[in-house]
């Protein structure tokens, strides 16, 4: 059966000869050069593919890197879970270079980017998947935006929370307009000339003109003959071969040459007019015309600065609001690395680098980082230098003469040898701070992971206070249950990556002090064995705390809630602020016995000591034996503590600071 209606359309419209109406319904359209133009049709042009290519593969090869914010500065965040999926595995599919590449396609052809972001049980990202923008849309539902996807004829609906959309210019700030829609009629003459000129060497014979004979032909005598000439002539192959006419017939040249069509001033128009729609410099896509040695270096730059600054800032902005959490945009940021793009030549940077040296507001650790060299052993690069030349003038007119008297004598070898020992001490000193310095880096991040930890121990515990406490035997059996079980794997998981994190950058800067290469099996399998401790430490101290409240006190179900809340409060921060000095210790002296380190010194840090710690300071044992022994009693300056375990590194107790150092 056929509907009349349906068969009229149709028949105006087909396959061949496709009305506007068909071309949009599969996301084409007519240009007015009567070529169809989309996304993916517009990618045939060379200079559109040229110039998405271009600022796709510079953006995706940028690093972009997750940063924490310090006090005064920054630093790099390795330890968060997101931090590897922007630098280095987007999913286990796809690296970060092409999901970005990837991204930054789908902005510079559909206007939007849409990828689903993956997150753990703990609320953690560990993967971004690319989603099709011409199968993804966005709509708001009660005040929310609400996306749709489109996977093998199923719709998807993905609340704002499991996408990343970074959109580009559009109208409404919620979704991007197509370039290539904006661009369609300057693509479509770009496209057009490309097929002209395809078919003006595909002919080959170029004798487009009109064959007279000298009497009437049929229908099929003239099919015929206009067959036989395409046969033998056209084609690249027969250019160029003699034509030769028969029964009194005349041709006549009739065609326009690609000159007298401005073929070639056409496509040398479109391709600067869609570089310059993508911002693109012409020398970057093979156009140097106009390119010279000196206006490229300038044109490159402006590149950065033009071209790829609004993207990278529409990429940094969309991570930071759209996959972070609001407690973590206070503490973390992402960014684009673009310093390698903005470098000029060699003999430039160099001269820069004079210039900011010379007048002290770099050091050489300062151009060794940004060139991509380690700094230099011992603290030698940090030292900043000022030009002894500019004084103000009073100082100037205000110098004392030389003085009169004899030159000191020369030190003595016992005074040399004082200030070796002095420069050694100083040296301990800043290798035992800037431990110290990476590890209070991290003390917020363990802080929020031991909040983790004690607010599923309050609400757990809680629930076993309200079902057992009536029988205390009961309860305790219960407590040892939960302790035993899911609850220390939840430990070890939520503890696991910061462990890791903080424990590779102490091995690295602890190697670096004595110099060598630590095995990194041997290294691992001690963050596991410390984990398991650390995880341990946490368990017993909890169960203990716990069973003597039921067994002791008279309400035990009112004393455990209120150590509940106690903990919730107080033994996050108490906790990380150990822990973390304890694991840099820990850490540092398992690395030198791998490098050979035999002795180990006390450091005693902190800018007002206790007495116990001042005793310490100094103090040299073999890197085997532990600085105090268990059961010892330490006694000093009217404090007195109970040692109940070898203490083989700092800390000596809570809020301890001191640190260790090759004896």
């Amino acid at each position: 059966m056929q509907i009349p209606f349906l068969k009229k359309i149709f028949k105006r419209s087909t396959v061949a000869n496709p009305t506007k109406w068909l071309l949009e319904l599969f996301g084409a359209k007519n240009s007015k050069t009567g070529v169809s133009v989309n996304e993916t049709s517009a990618m045939y042009y060379t200079t559109v593919y040229s110039c998405v290519k271009i600022i796709s593969e510079s953006l995706a090869s940028l690093p972009l890197i997750l940063y924490e914010r310090l006090e005064k500065g920054k630093r790099r965040a390795v330890e968060h879970p997101l931090y590897g999926v922007l630098h280095d595995l987007a999913n286990p599919y796809m690296t970060s270079f092409v999901l970005r590449e990837t991204l930054q396609n789908h902005l510079l052809t559909y206007g939007n980017a849409f990828c689903e972001i993956q997150r753990n049980k703990a609320g953690e990202v560990i993967a971004l998947w690319p989603l099709l923008p011409d199968r993804t849309s966005i709509e708001i539902v009660n005040d929310k935006k609400l996306y749709t996807t489109r996977v093998k004829n199923e719709e998807i609906k993905l609340p704002a929370d499991r996408v990343l959309h970074i959109p580009g210019l559009g109208f409404d700030g919620l979704k991007g307009y197509s370039p290539i829609t904006m661009a369609m009629e300057a693509i479509g003459l770009g496209l057009a000339a490309e097929e002209f000129g395809a078919k003006f060497y595909a002919n080959g014979m170029n004798i487009g003109g009109v064959a007279e004979h000298p009497s009437k032909l049929s229908e099929q005598g003239a099919k015929n003959l206009r067959e036989s000439i395409n046969k033998t002539y056209a084609g690249l192959g027969n250019a160029y071969r003699v034509l030769l006419l028969e029964e009194g017939m005349k041709f006549q040249r009739i065609n326009i040459t690609p000159n007298e069509g401005q073929f070639l001033e056409t496509r040398k128009f479109q391709k600067a007019e869609i570089a310059g729609f993508y911002r693109v410099p012409p020398h970057m896509i093979g156009d140097l015309d106009r390119a010279t040695f000196s206006n490229i270096e300038h044109q490159s730059l402006e590149f950065v600065k033009y071209t790829l600054r609004p993207w990278l800032v529409r990429w940094e902005q969309a991570i930071v609001t759209q996959i972070l959490s609001p407690f973590e945009r206070e503490k973390y940021f992402a960014e684009f690395l673009v310093e390698g793009l903005l470098r000029g030549d060699l003999k430039s940077r160099y001269e820069a680098y004079a210039i900011a040296r010379q007048n002290g507001w770099l050091s050489a650790d300062d151009i060794r980082e940004t060139e991509n060299m380690n700094p230099l052993p011992d603290g030698k690069g940090e030292i900043y230098l000022v030009p002894l030349n500019m004084v103000p003038v009073d100082m100037v007119m205000n110098q004392p003469g030389p003085p009169e008297t004899e030159p000191p004598e020369p030190p003595q070898e016992s005074s040399l040898k004082t200030d070796k020992e002095t420069r050694s001490e100083e040296r301990d000193v800043r290798a035992v701070e800037n431990r110290n310095r990476t590890a209070r880096s991290w003390q917020r991040t363990y802080s929020d992971a031991y909040s983790r930890i004690v607010r599923r121990e309050k609400n757990d515990i809680t629930r076993l206070v309200e079902k057992k406490l009536r029988n205390v035997s009961d309860f305790v059996s219960e407590i040892e249950k939960f302790y035993s079980g899911k609850f220390r794997e939840y430990v070890l998981t939520t503890l696991r990556p910061v462990v890791n994190g903080l424990a590779e950058q102490i091995a690295a800067i602890a190697a670096e002090e004595v110099g060598g290469n630590p095995s990194p099996e041997e290294l691992e399998k001690f963050y596991n064995e410390y984990l398991d401790s650390m995880a341990e430490r946490h368990i017993e101290s909890s169960r203990g705390q716990l069973i003597a409240l039921a067994e002791k006190e008279e309400k035990p179900d009112e004393a455990i809630l209120t150590r509940l809340d106690e903990w919730e409060e107080t033994r996050p921060a108490k906790s990380s602020d150990n822990e973390v000095q304890r694991l840099t210790n820990a850490v540092t002296k398992f690395a030198w016995v791998l490098l050979g380190v035999t002795t180990l010194r006390w450091v005693t840090m902190g800018s007002d000591p206790c007495p116990l710690c001042q005793s310490m300071n100094g103090k040299v044992v073999s890197i085997e034996k532990a600085f105090i022994e268990a059961g010892s009693e330490m006694n000093e300056g009217g404090v007195k503590m109970q040692v109940y375990h070898n203490i083989g590194h700092p800390p000596l107790h809570q809020g301890c600071v001191c640190g260790i150092v090759p004896g």
